[in-house]
């Protein structure tokens, strides 16, 4: 796309405007001036065509006919083009015109018109028609009926014209006058307006990965149409800082446990090269190596899967998904657990009373599960119950898992969804974590429109709870085959001890 400018755009605006408003003004002078103009012709011509009519009259000694005194004409105001009239008998015996009539001049005259415009010699005319026109002067003598007569009377209206161009001309130039300091006005105006915006620009423009000072100036902050868009820029740069912040953590931390399992796999190599040793201590010391490796396998293994379910995240998931029961996937997730959890003598209670079901991939599930529950195995004390219980509203349910272990403090409480984020990192290589399953978890859990938080207090235990939308049959359609979805409440239960 072409780029433009925004403040040329604005003072274009401006100007077009204020030449469009001078051109109106213009027009409306000019139309009116033209109707005042003419109206008042139109009374100058109705003057003297009744001055004209009035000249016709009876002879005084009695003799049959009419009469006319041009001596009395009107003089016209115009020297070169003068005036037209023509003053006629109903009866046809009567006829009085002007000097430069020319016969058939009034000819294409309307019959019902009152005035008319025409043109006489390459000059325009206006004439004014009085029919039925009777006769002032009156004599006894005279038979009746008497005559009526028709008088019209044409003058040129180029001062109409003339007068009309001036006063456009001079309102033309007035306007002129005015709208020159009023676009200059204008002008400075805007760009004085402007320069919040600007400010703002440059203060964008200066952001970087190393840079991540924004400082709009009062004035920007003062403008009413800026602070959205003030806001907009906070809270995005906000939230590039913590991904940021989060991107040098994660490969830090990354780092750093390759670093600690390459550094256990060398040092275990080492000891066994710095001296001959039995078959016995090799075959030890490879276990161990093997171990580690194993260890460092897994690291990458949830490393790569953590990236690709944020992936899933932030473009959507695109998939063909089919229905799923979440309980069943609960299931599964015990299941896979159940051997640590025996080992560790932890009881798992798994208690739903309606079947749920939602579009999802069911290992996406079963690996959120298998997080939590590792995780609350982990750091429960042996012989305590963890349960893992299904709620279900409308469109929605929430499946919780909960513990009596030692609990998370208040101040890590939000940070425990973050990567390689444990409560105490000397723990970790007890427990065998790598601060990396809640990650998953929220990842997971955010790539399907729910949400994930945690509850807990120090020394009572946790509980972590997920919200998950879920799908709901239409009422007129048929239910789809191999699911249940009546009112009738269904109880499952799931023990697992050692």
């Amino acid at each position: 796309m072409k780029k433009f400018s925004l403040k040329r755009r604005l003072v274009f605006a401006v100007i077009l405007s204020q030449l469009l408003l001078a051109l109106g003004l213009v027009l409306v002078a000019s139309r009116l001036a033209h109707y005042y103009l003419q109206s008042a012709f139109d009374v100058y011509l109705e003057g003297r065509a009744l001055t004209v009519g009035a000249l016709v009259y009876y002879p005084d000694d009695g003799r049959p006919g009419l009469l006319f005194d041009d001596s009395k004409i009107p003089r016209s105001p115009h020297e070169i083009h003068k005036d037209l009239y023509q003053v006629r008998s109903d009866r046809g015996d009567f006829e009085r015109h002007a000097n430069l009539y020319k016969p058939g001049l009034f000819d294409g005259l309307p019959s019902a018109a009152h005035f008319w415009d025409f043109e006489f010699d390459g000059e325009p005319y206006r004439a004014i028609v009085l029919r039925d026109f009777a006769i002032l002067d009156t004599e006894a003598s005279v038979p009746k009926p008497l005559p009526k007569l028709t008088v019209i009377y044409a003058a040129p209206t180029m001062d109409i014209g003339q007068r009309i161009t001036t006063l456009a001309s001079a309102i033309g130039l007035t306007g002129a006058v005015i709208v020159l300091p009023t676009i200059l006005l204008a002008v400075w105006n805007i760009r004085r307006a402007l320069t919040p915006l600007h400010d703002l620009a440059d203060q964008a423009k200066s952001i970087s990965v190393h840079n991540w000072e924004f400082q709009p100036s009062e004035e920007a902050k003062s403008a009413v149409e800026l602070q959205p868009l003030i806001g907009a820029i906070e809270t995005v740069l906000s939230g590039l800082q913590r991904a940021f912040t989060r991107q040098r953590e994660f490969l830090g931390d990354a780092a750093h446990e390759l670093k600690t399992s390459l550094a256990i796999v060398k040092s275990t190599l080492q000891s066994l090269l710095n001296r001959p040793r039995g078959a016995g201590e090799y075959r030890d010391g490879l276990e161990h190596v093997s171990e580690d490796s194993d260890r460092l396998e897994e690291l990458l293994s949830r490393m790569l899967r953590l990236a690709r379910v944020e992936q899933w995240a932030a473009d959507g998931i695109h998939r063909d998904l089919d229905l799923v029961d979440v309980a069943s996937t609960c299931e599964m997730a015990i299941a896979r657990i159940s051997e640590l959890a025996g080992a560790r003598d932890i009881h798992i209670d798994f208690s739903t009373s309606q079947m749920v079901l939602m579009r999802a991939d069911p290992a996406d599930l079963e690996l959120v599960w298998l997080n939590l529950l590792e995780n609350a195995v982990k750091y429960s004390a042996p012989g305590s119950q963890v349960n893992v219980s299904i709620a279900a509203a409308s469109h929605s349910a929430e499946i919780s898992v909960s513990d009596s272990g030692i609990g998370i403090p208040e101040s890590e409480l939000g940070r425990i969804f973050e990567r390689f984020r444990r409560g105490d990192p000397s723990r970790s290589r007890a427990t065998g974590g790598f601060g990396l399953g809640l990650a998953i978890a929220k990842s997971v859990v955010e790539a399907y429109k729910g949400s994930i938080h945690a509850e807990s207090k120090l020394g009572e235990g946790t509980r972590i709870s997920v919200i998950l939308p879920t799908w709901s049959p239409p009422s007129a359609k048929r239910h789809e085959p191999g699911h249940s979805t009546s009112d009738v409440p269904l109880t499952r239960q799931v023990r697992s001890s050692q």
